[in-house]
């Protein structure tokens, strides 16, 4: 069996990390050749308390605390790399439960080895029934999958099967080390609101060089993630501040794909989120969102997103330097970021 480093970056998020922990150590048996890393990416709540009690109630496994200071998902992912002594590395988020023989499932495809990369089933698990309105905003593709990426949800049916690398999600994203490491590792991802201006495309930016060079992945329908989705995360307010971090992300993306920014826009993107009218406009669908009135929320947030970070990599060098850097195996950010957490002026009026 090959040994296998389960990796779950966390951030004060002590309240549902245990939960998950558990999770997995009833699927994994202790005589396995399994590590459980956390990596803390500076809580300051009860993560570590609750990892401790964890490790103390099952002795039995191999548990791995690291403390990362430096913020964003990006180091808590790198930081768990380079601990790991796996040869496959399985992240996980910090809020998703696994079902009987998980851990089986996402292995098996590995047997072959031109398969680098794994994913699976990415289930809701709601704290009460969604918004009628959430229905219209999943989309349907033409090889069979079903998605909200808003939400990471992700259904292929159980029918496994190869498919793109782009569609292994950071809630379940299984890989060979070596391969993660030769790709150069993951983008940018999961910065403070105030650090928002340095967020990338994440796994999606390893994928997609993943996808140039051939490297295959397995759709594993065999099994599923149920991923926590909390009340807070079914409002209209909620999927349009996430395509306002959406626009960031695809910004960041077209910039490093053209390594130049484009020219600057006729209008900025406070113009997109402040005008009266549209005030008018979002507070009807506030108060009677329909799935097609939340989809003018997200589109109208996701503009505005791309400018905001158009303009942070047109006005500031630190930011287009971050974004052209060739990797994020160092995943320090530029020096003077902590400006950035002080200035809070500068920073986009949140889309909700």
């Amino acid at each position: 069996m090959l040994r296998v480093s389960v990796i779950i970056p966390t951030l004060n998020r002590a309240g549902v990390l245990g939960r998950t922990l558990r999770s997995i150590v009833a699927v994994v048996d202790s005589s396995d050749p399994v590590e459980i890393i956390v990596v803390d990416n500076g809580s300051v709540d009860q993560t570590a308390e609750v990892f401790r009690e964890i490790r103390v109630m099952f002795p039995q496994y191999e548990w791995r605390y690291f403390y990362e200071p430096v913020p964003g998902l990006l180091s808590g992912r790198h930081r768990g790399a380079k601990e790991a002594r796996g040869e496959i590395l399985s992240f996980l988020d910090d809020d998703v439960t696994l079902p009987a023989r998980w851990m089986e499932s996402i292995l098996q495809p590995f047997g072959d080895p031109d398969i680098h990369f794994v994913g699976c089933r990415y289930l809701p698990d709601y704290d009460h029934a969604p918004p009628f309105w959430t229905e219209g905003l999943w989309q349907e593709h033409d090889d069979g999958f079903r998605t909200l990426g808003h939400l990471s949800l992700l259904d292929g049916g159980e029918l496994s099967r190869p498919y793109r690398p782009m569609l292994v999600w950071g809630l379940c994203f299984a890989a060979r080390r070596e391969t993660v490491i030769k790709l150069g590792g993951f983008n940018p991802d999961g910065y403070p609101w105030e650090l928002r201006r340095f967020r990338g495309d994440g796994e999606s930016g390893l994928a997609s060089k993943a996808e140039m060079l051939g490297f295959k992945a397995f759709y594993q329908g065999k099994t599923h993630v149920k991923h926590h989705v909390p009340a807070s995360r079914m409002t209209p307010e909620y999927f349009e501040r996430r395509s306002f971090l959406q626009g960031i992300s695809d910004s960041y993306t077209q910039i490093r794909r053209d390594c130049r920014v484009p020219g600057a826009p006729g209008r900025s993107w406070k113009d997109l989120l402040r005008p009266a009218k549209w005030k008018i406009e979002r507070d009807l669908i506030l108060r009677r969102p329909t799935a097609e009135g939340v989809a003018r929320l997200m589109v109208r947030a996701h503009r505005a997103g791309m400018q905001f970070h158009e303009n942070a990599a047109r006005n500031d060098p630190k930011v287009l330097d971050w974004v052209l850097r060739q990797n994020y195996l160092d995943p320090r950010l530029p020096d003077g970021w902590t400006q950035y957490l002080n200035a809070r002026k500068d920073q986009p009026p949140r889309p909700a």
